[in-house]
């Protein structure tokens, strides 16, 4: 049994669900090595950059930079309209790093 908190439902079953098949959202925490690239490639400070990006896939079992998978990014919860960044910052739902 989990201890998170999820903004819905139907966003938690997309969450918790088999990540083999149907649509699911991942949580993918940036690493350190990723970050500092994006702060020198767009001239920023680490600290202004998202450290998450939340996806929508159909279906996976490679990691997310799979670029046979297909993914698109999203801000919003598509069932209550939850901005994702406010709501799901703990590390806690991260499913995995991107170095």
């Amino acid at each position: 049994m989990s201890n998170k908190n999820f903004c819905c439902e139907k966003f938690e079953f997309r969450y918790n669900g088999e990540k083999t098949m149907g649509l699911n959202f991942r949580v993918v925490k940036y690493g350190e090595k990723f970050l500092e690239r994006e702060a020198e490639l767009y001239n920023k400070k680490i600290e202004n950059i998202f450290n998450k990006a939340y996806f929508v896939t159909d279906g996976y079992s490679g990691p997310i930079t799979d670029f046979s998978i297909k993914k698109m990014v999203i801000n919003y919860c598509p069932f209550c309209g939850q901005k994702l960044s406010d709501f799901y910052k703990s590390d806690d739902y991260s499913q995995e790093v991107i170095g």
